[in-house]
């Protein structure tokens, strides 16, 4: 894995806070849905009608676990502990 260089450094220090500020919304959102977990609603009176979507459980929660895998990923290539290939021999 080649060294970070100072700018890409900081680049990635950038991207992880934005990712961690993400994650809590997110994490906020996924607690809300399943306090409430009622993904539509629709109200029709005589003189208007409303109605509202929600966002499904396991949408919300798919996101949170894409944004931890994506904080862990930063994270490692920042401490230089990325994806490491190794050529492994065997005796015979």
């Amino acid at each position: 894995m080649p060294c970070l260089t100072s700018t890409r450094r900081a680049a990635l220090i950038i991207r992880l806070a934005k990712r961690e500020a993400s994650l809590v919304i997110a994490e906020a959102t996924y607690d809300e849905l399943l306090a409430n977990p009622v993904e539509s609603y629709r109200f029709d009176s005589t003189e208007g009608e409303q109605q509202t979507k929600r966002r499904k459980v396991a949408d919300a929660k798919q996101q949170v676990d894409e944004l931890e895998s994506e904080i862990d990923s930063i994270r490692r290539r920042l401490n230089g502990t990325g994806v490491v290939n190794m050529n492994l021999r065997r005796s015979r």
